[in-house]
């Protein structure tokens, strides 16, 4: 059944792609586009675009781009029939095929695989096996109670799992699939390890982390290699248990380990959540923001904690979180703190979060003289660069207007150090990708004419068989559109053809604001780039050929046919030379 059959367009027009990016990403609009920090991949300054009326998105940072489908494919990793109908439902639209079921058989398949793998480890570390594990565990303070309800278990040395794959007559493949043995189906991938199972929203077991029984083992902590269901810059650990909470009490606390996230749940602070050993990414902060828009750090405050909450700080403000921070003592974590001084003694240190102004003043101080100017204004400049991360003006004026006070500096004199700042990101960290050398500048020229002025299809077409290899993709999908009786925009043309390069060419084109060419010189401008696409095509057959007749000649073969091709050709562009 074609996709014809699904639909496709009349969900497409049903829907808004702004409302579909708007769950995912903080939105800003920008002339005729909405703009933003891209989801997809780690930048300081919006390069990520958003079309209503094309119903299209791309980045000129990492050169992803597409519709709402292909958006929805990208930021939650499913297949296209799962994109579409997903966004069947939101239109209201009924799929006569709902979707291709092989990418939702495999990730039930790994679901059941580590459910049965989860609870296999969990009937390991209550063995002989898990003895020394166990005991490690009653050690860091968690009881039976809390090893159940958390399904910690324990991956021995030796092949166990494979074993009880065999044992049970199970399909291995399925476990391959899971990454939870080698590729090859001939060895466990943890061992000698306490395993923690990682859950998503649903409560579904999507993969493993396991912590080395030997401290001298690396790395001490190992994430379950990443595949259809797992991917660590998303992933969230106690997003499981702790949803509900941080939606109850509008705020997310933001972790470091499992220890940290465990302990806190047992001691009744349950809106905690930890990355997998990763900074926080812009994939995390879009998963959390279905649930809050404010997030408490907690770290320790030794130099390592200090840097790593500077990062994540970073990336916070970027997404346009509220932000509090809360230091601990030097080597303590919250796992830790808890177990040497107690729960109210880590609720006091909350109650005293400071925001990032006073925060990074405080750490600053520890390092500079603030009565020494030049020093000072190593102090200002710093938070300065964390206020520049903010994209939205009238907070970041009121944060100006915090520090102007703070460190008694006039208003204006910071709001000129901030643009040096701004300005200096924009020269040295924020280029566009130049995704399309100038050799492609006739293609691309043609391809943004045909899209912006249905006139020009015509006399396109009239070409076939002598243009580009991209062009006459162009004209191969819109071909099919129109014999649909549909019409070629740039959002039909992605969901036509599922190539996300094709994708990436159409949205990087179609999602400029303004047209560069003159209306007056329109006409001139599509000739000559026609002129320049099949000369192009006519040169690059010839050498074709050229390279075919060299091969025949080395084996002695006859060419005869290969000579005529390009003296043929040859006269056709010196045709095309005098038109």
């Amino acid at each position: 059944m074609g996709q014809g059959t699904l639909k496709v367009e009349e969900i497409l027009e049903k829907i808004d792609i702004v409302e579909i990016v708007s769950e995912y990403v903080k939105l800003k609009k920008s002339g005729k586009n909405y703009k933003a920090l891209c989801p997809f991949h780690q930048e300081k300054t919006p390069s990520f675009f958003v079309n209503s009326e094309k119903q299209i998105f791309h980045c000129f940072g990492c050169g992803i781009g597409g519709n709402a489908i292909k958006f929805l494919m990208n930021i939650e990793k499913i297949s296209f029939y799962e994109a579409l109908n997903i966004i069947a439902k939101k239109a209201g639209v009924e799929i006569v095929k709902i979707y291709d079921v092989n990418e939702s058989v495999e990730k039930k398949k790994i679901i059941k695989a580590n459910e049965y793998t989860s609870n296999f480890y969990n009937k390991m570390l209550f063995s002989s096996y898990g003895k020394r594990a166990l005991e490690y565990l009653y050690q860091r303070n968690l009881n039976d109670e809390h090893i159940n309800k958390f399904m910690i278990g324990f991956a021995p040395s030796g092949n166990f799992l494979l074993s009880k794959i065999n044992q049970d007559g199970l399909n291995k493949e399925d476990f391959i699939l899971a990454c939870l043995l080698d590729e090859e189906g001939k060895e466990d991938v943890f061992k000698n390890r306490i395993m923690f199972p990682i859950y998503n929203m649903k409560n579904e077991i999507i993969g493993f982390g396991g912590r080395a029984i030997d401290d001298d083992v690396m790395p001490k902590y190992l994430n379950i290699r990443e595949n259809i269901l797992f991917n660590k810059s998303s992933c969230l650990y106690g997003i499981n248990w702790g949803k509900e909470n941080i939606k109850t009490t509008g705020f997310a606390i933001l972790v470091e380990g499992y220890f940290d996230v465990l302990k806190m749940h047992i001691n009744g602070i349950e809106n905690v959540i930890a990355p997998m050993g990763t900074a926080i990414s812009e994939l995390h902060l879009n998963n959390l923001r279905k649930l809050t828009e404010k997030i408490l750090l907690i770290f320790d405050g030794d130099d390592a904690g200090i840097r790593a909450c500077m990062r994540n700080l970073e990336s916070i403000l970027r997404n346009g979180f509220d932000s509090k921070i809360c230091m601990l003592p030097a080597g303590f974590d919250p796992d830790k703190f808890i177990d040497e001084y107690g729960i109210e003694s880590l609720k006091n240190f909350i109650e005293r979060s400071q925001d990032f102004i006073d925060f990074s003043i405080s750490i600053y101080s520890q390092i500079y003289d603030m009565e020494n100017p030049k020093e000072k204004s190593i102090v200002i400049k710093g938070v300065l660069k964390l206020i520049s991360n903010i994209t939205d003006e009238i907070e970041r004026y009121e944060f100006l207007k915090k520090l102007s006070e703070k460190m008694e500096i006039k208003m204006d004199i910071l709001e000129e150090s901030l643009q040096d700042i701004i300005e200096k990101k924009l020269t040295d960290e924020y280029t566009f990708s130049k995704k399309f050398s100038d050799n492609n500048l006739a293609e691309n020229l043609l391809i943004e004419i045909i899209l912006n002025d249905k006139n020009y299809w015509g006399k396109l077409v009239k070409f076939k068989g002598e243009l580009t290899e991209r062009i006459e993709k162009i004209i191969s999908i819109g071909e099919k559109l129109l014999d649909k009786g549909i019409e070629i925009n740039p959002s039909f043309l992605i969901s036509e053809c599922q190539d996300d390069e094709f994708a990436n060419l159409i949205s990087s084109i179609a999602i400029k604001e303004e047209t560069k060419i003159p209306e007056n010189k329109k006409e001139k401008i599509f000739k000559d780039c026609l002129k320049k696409v099949r000369e192009k095509k006519f040169l690059s057959e010839i050498e074709n050929y050229k390279k075919r007749m060299r091969e025949k000649l080395e084996k002695g073969d006859d060419c005869s046919q290969e000579l005529k091709e390009i003296e043929r050709l040859h006269y056709r562009l010196n045709q095309l030379k005098k038109e």
